[in-house]
């Protein structure tokens, strides 16, 4: 591996970190990253104990999402989400599924997730649904396969997150460090919706508004990124 590549397995080790530390994944959920030298290859975790050994810890996949080494670690049974969104997406290079309790509730509803604060400009791309129901009808509710990955990609379209009803989210990112942030911002919008609809009606973030946050914070993402670290 080149020193690219290191740095961004390595990110990914600490983003999986930082997204169990900040209640955004547990035992289920994953990240994952896009290869720099090769754009049709990813990297995702094992699982989620954080673990820092690259040859056990870290498997690596191409675009319909086999693993790259056969006899190396099992990879996740969602591992399709990723595959597909990097297929569909030449932008994103990183990627984050959570089950989050508090993104839930607005893939069941007919309330839409709206950047109510500075940090979640990303929103004002919107919030999608995918419902694995309208096309697939009954499953398990897991993306174990291209074809269901290819329907949630779809989905997303341009958006920095996807709502997965009965399910969680996805969300994307130009780099490891702002897939994570819009995560965590993604995570506490969908915490204070709720608290801000129940005392009135509540003013959202103007799209122009949205658009120059999200500019905004692409140039500090080292910030919070350093400071999540911090508090592992």
């Amino acid at each position: 591996m080149n020193a690219n590549t290191i740095k961004s397995i390595d990110d990914l080790i600490v983003a999986t970190r930082i997204l169990v530390n900040e209640h955004v994944i547990d035992g289920f959920g994953h990240a994952s990253v896009r290869d720099p030298n090769r754009s049709d290859r990813y990297f995702m975790t094992r699982d989620n104990f954080g673990e820092t050994d690259r040859e056990d810890y870290i498997v690596e996949l191409d675009l319909d999402s086999n693993s790259c080494k056969p006899n190396g670690p099992k990879p996740s049974l969602e591992r399709f989400i990723h595959g597909e969104i990097y297929r569909a997406r030449p932008d994103v290079n990183a990627i984050i599924h959570t089950h989050s309790p508090s993104l839930i509730p607005f893939g069941i509803s007919k309330t839409p997730l709206q950047p109510l604060y500075h940090m979640c400009g990303f929103l004002a791309a919107g919030a999608p649904v995918f419902d694995i129901q309208h096309k697939h009808g009954m499953t398990n509710m897991l993306v174990q396969s291209s074809e269901l990955g290819r329907s949630l990609a779809l989905s997303l379209g341009k958006s920095a997150i996807v709502l997965m009803r009965g399910h969680g989210a996805t969300i994307v990112g130009s780099s490891v460090k702002e897939a994570v942030f819009r995560a965590i911002y993604a995570t506490i919008n969908a915490h204070l919706q709720p608290i801000a609809m129940q005392l009135g009606e509540p003013k959202f973030l103007d799209h122009e508004e949205a658009v120059k946050t999200d500019e905004l914070h692409h140039a500090i993402l080292d910030r919070p990124w350093d400071y999540w670290k911090s508090r592992l």
